[in-house]
């Protein structure tokens, strides 16, 4: 018809695969474990993703590493019999312990640490995906405070890095991993360090 536009062709972008990118921080993972954060985009496609879908979606093996400190290690997840601070604790240093005894990764923690040392990107990253992962911490802390079942002066930050460092300095500097069977005495300890304080002039003994 006379006077009509011309035709444009349009082209559709496709959804990306939110498949090839977890398999690309898992192979990175991996790698970190085997060969440090000196690693290659190249390694990485020997790992079973196509070297071209790494090279599209990230520019370098720093872009890879700032995706895996963005990363949380699992998605959000309920854990089981938790009604209490001391059971939240206990499941969840439960699973560090059952994680850390299934799967090498002192390495890759150590590296991926090293690499966020050297990179702002990577580090800031880090800092917000685990402030992810102990917000639950923080809440239950807070719900124990309301309760009268940890002291008004015991700061919650604190709390929890004594818990998680249990797991994390036994790795990372010892080598070593914590036992399911130590954790409910280290959480009643650090418990009970964190209760609060009884009334003045109370001598703490039974009546």
């Amino acid at each position: 018809m006379a006077g009509a536009a011309p035709l444009r062709l349009i082209e559709v972008a496709r959804p990306r695969d939110r498949s090839i990118d977890r398999a690309v921080i898992d192979a990175c993972v991996e790698l970190l474990e085997e060969v440090g954060y000196r690693l290659s985009r190249e390694q990485i496609a020997r790992r079973g993703v196509s070297q071209p879908a790494v090279n599209r979606r990230f520019d370098s093996v720093d872009d890879i590493l700032l995706a895996v400190a963005s990363t949380p290690p699992h998605g959000p997840q309920t854990l089981a019999g938790v009604d209490s601070l001391r059971s939240f604790l206990v499941a969840s240093l439960t699973k560090t312990a059952r994680t850390f005894g299934a799967t090498r990764v002192r390495r890759s923690a150590s590296e991926l640490l090293a690499a966020a040392a050297g990179d702002e990107r990577i580090e800031q990253a880090l800092q917000s995906t685990l402030a992810e992962l102990r917000a639950d911490g923080l809440a239950w802390v807070e719900w124990a405070r309301e309760r009268g079942e940890v002291g008004p002066e015991v700061d919650a930050e604190t709390l929890l890095d004594l818990v998680n460092g249990a797991a994390y300095y036994r790795l990372l500097w010892r080598g070593e991993t914590i036992a399911e069977d130590e954790v409910e005495p280290l959480v009643d300890l650090l418990l009970a360090g964190a209760a609060p304080a009884p009334p003045a002039g109370s001598s703490g003994a039974a009546p």
